[in-house]
């Protein structure tokens, strides 16, 4: 039997923490890093991502609202506003998991940018609907030339993936010394969590596999030779359809849920979009060491 390590320090040692959903969710006596024990094949994994994955939720734009009013275009923008006060104000980029492009599109007026996703779907509409370069497949598929972007983003990525060490090292070669990388994923050691546990609403095996805290993440990175610029708590714009979309997941036999959804239907509400931040993401930002790293 193989056995189970840590994907970031390599220690065997694990803390059982619980089940969810028939996957067991272990914590690194080592480090940290809580991650689900039996990780599924790629082929697995893949399945999940198919077009109703990103027809679900704000992974699209939505119809009946102008582009620029949808949630994902309003977030797309504050965090492309953050990286150009940083200093990084236009050169080429990479957007890692970049879904159906809407950051892409958002990035467009101030990068050469590319994207890049598993779904063949997403990639597809990002091309055909946003009229943006995305393509198909992973990073360890695609031969970019090394040290190629200025700039790196991976959104709500890096919980996603099978092996995030691997995926990091292969980040770190595509960026130039000095570049950029910023990314999210949530925050293991939120506030959100230790009340929720097991009902959080990031705690979703197998589409999220691993889950950082702002040490572990910071220990991933700073492996690869990053350097940690800052990491923030950021909220996101949202609609409140989707906000009640994700209680009736967790709560699924909650009446009062089930009448707030129906109510917000009927007043033609749940469009309407509103800042909501629990502090539970974390964002970090990350600048790529000098060449001989």
């Amino acid at each position: 039997m193989e056995v189970c390590k840590c994907n970031i320090c390599q220690s065997s040692n694990m803390e059982n923490l619980f089940k969810k959903d028939s996957w067991d969710i272990v914590r690194c006596s080592g480090c940290g890093l809580v991650f689900v024990k039996n990780i599924p094949c790629d082929t697995n994994l893949k399945n999940i991502y198919d077009a109703e994955f990103f027809k679900d939720g704000q992974k699209s734009p939505i119809e009946g609202l102008r582009f620029d009013d949808s949630p994902a275009y309003i977030n797309a923008s504050k965090r492309l506003e953050k990286i150009r006060k940083m200093g990084f104000s236009n050169g080429r980029m990479l957007d890692i998991g970049c879904s159906t492009g809407i950051f892409l599109k958002a990035a467009s007026s101030h990068y050469d940018g590319v994207g890049l996703d598993i779904s063949k779907y997403a990639t597809e509409f990002a091309t055909n609907n946003l009229g943006v370069k995305a393509k198909c497949g992973t990073i360890f598929d695609l031969n970019f030339e090394q040290k190629n972007f200025d700039i790196i983003t991976m959104w709500d990525v890096i919980e996603h993936v099978r092996d995030p060490d691997k995926y990091i090292d292969k980040v770190s070669q595509f960026i130039r010394p000095g570049g950029l990388l910023a990314l999210s994923t949530g925050n293991i050691q939120s506030l959100m969590f230790k009340v929720q546990k097991k009902k959080w609403h990031l705690l979703i095996p197998p589409q999220h596999l691993f889950y950082f805290s702002p040490n572990t993440i910071s220990i991933l990175l700073e492996n690869h030779g990053f350097k940690i610029i800052k990491i923030s708590y950021d909220g996101q714009y949202t609609n409140i359809g989707y906000i009640i979309d994700k209680l009736k997941r967790i709560h699924t036999k909650n009446k009062l849920i089930k009448f707030m959804d129906f109510f917000i239907k009927t007043i033609k509400l749940n469009k309407l979009n509103i800042y909501l931040n629990l502090y539970d993401v974390i964002t970090v930002y990350a600048q790529r060491d000098s060449e001989d790293w």
